[in-house]
């Protein structure tokens, strides 16, 4: 029954990024095809929240227990994310970059679903309680550094193809209508903070339990490389932005390629190693 709500979930995801692609490519003044791909959208976020309801109601699952959890969790945290934005991104651009990535995102939890080990909750209380604790302190603000940096990606893409179609004044194949370029780079500031912040805490929790348990706060895992790594870079942004005063053009395209280079990262070292989370590759 999940896998079936699933699938269907993707599959109305599919179609309604499909027809916000096809609304860029043949716009209608009707937009018939917007809405269509609106109610596609709902429909499937709809079932997205029961295979989610349904996932955590098992009584074997174990909060964020591995990778697959990951990206089930971020591909809803996704679409909320835009659900609630619908009425400052309701733009057929802006939907055919985050669909998609929400299909990604879903497709990603399947595989890893298939190639990772699960397992039932701990027997010791305090090795459960242990687990909450982390998935609280650790988990969840990993979760939202995710979905910050995936909307970041997307948010700063469109910046720059309306920006780009807007100084060109070209009517080209692709018909842009976008939003207002002031909302965008508002946006944007206030992903990489939130992104930030989020992964501040996922910093601070994750050597906070590496001292709790004696093992040293810096090593050879993926997970605590990429995490420092992008901290990093996301201060920067931030420092170019509030600090050195870059344009909005020259801070959409760092970001993208900070953003971009952590999800091409992330999904490399899933497809490598079959896994997502501290998956300890170079130790």
């Amino acid at each position: 029954m999940t896998h079936l709500l699933a699938v269907t979930s993707m599959v109305l995801y599919v179609l309604a990024a499909a027809l916000m692609i096809f609304q860029l490519w043949r716009p209608s003044r009707a937009g018939r095809s917007v809405r269509v791909a609106q109610l596609s959208f709902y429909s499937a976020l709809a079932l997205h929240t029961v295979t989610l309801g349904l996932v955590l109601n098992d009584s074997r699952y174990v909060l964020l227990e591995n990778g697959a959890d990951y990206f089930l969790i971020a591909s809803w945290g996704l679409a909320a994310a835009f659900a609630a934005l619908q009425r400052r991104l309701n733009y057929p651009i802006v939907g055919a970059f985050l669909i998609p990535a929400i299909v990604l995102f879903m497709g990603s939890s399947s595989y890893l679903l298939h190639q990772e080990a699960t397992s039932l909750l701990p027997t010791d209380s305090s090795q459960a309680k242990e687990g909450i604790l982390m998935s609280l302190l650790h988990g969840v603000p990993a979760l939202v550094a995710v979905v910050s940096l995936a909307m970041a990606l997307v948010v700063s893409a469109v910046f720059l193809i309306v920006e780009g179609r807007l100084k060109a004044r070209k009517a080209g194949a692709l018909s842009i209508s976008g939003p207002n370029l002031q909302l965008l780079d508002m946006l944007n500031r206030q992903l990489i903070q939130v992104g930030f912040v989020a992964i501040s805490f996922v910093v601070l929790s994750g050597s906070l339990w590496a001292v709790s348990r004696q093992q040293p706060i810096f090593s050879a895992d993926t997970s605590v490389i990429s995490g420092l790594v992008t901290w990093m870079l996301l201060a920067f942004i931030l420092h170019v932005r509030l600090v050195l005063k870059w344009s909005p053009k020259q801070v959409s395209r760092l970001t993208v390629l900070v953003t971009a280079s952590f999800f091409v990262t992330a999904f490399a070292v899933m497809a490598w190693a079959g896994r997502f989370t501290h998956a300890e590759l170079f130790s």
